[in-house]
């Protein structure tokens, strides 16, 4: 990841995005214990729950020793917020940096 934003799924994978992203975190930590409930897919009865706890907890630490999060509105992203400049994070999340 080159810089603070990564594209990690489309809008357009829907409510599968949880799925897609839980068949392919082997690198991310912080994940609650009920995550295998997201490889069964929308129809089970925690999902959207299970998915909630991992967009809160979640992170990823690459090589350089920078912390990795997630966000979804619509497309699912990571972002490390100290590789972001003020202005990709304003336009990010809509606020001023920190």
């Amino acid at each position: 990841m080159s810089s603070g934003l990564e594209l990690l799924f489309g809008s357009n994978q829907g409510v599968y995005i949880p799925q897609n992203f839980a068949e392919s975190c082997d690198h991310w930590s912080g994940l609650p214990s009920d995550f295998s409930e997201l490889l069964y897919g929308p129809e089970q009865e925690w999902y959207w729950e299970v998915w909630h706890s991992v967009l809160d907890s979640a992170t990823y630490t690459d090589s350089a020793g920078n912390v990795w999060h997630l966000w979804q509105d619509g497309d699912l992203w990571a972002y490390c917020e100290e590789l972001m400049n003020d202005p990709e994070y304003q336009d990010f999340f809509g606020e001023p940096g920190v």
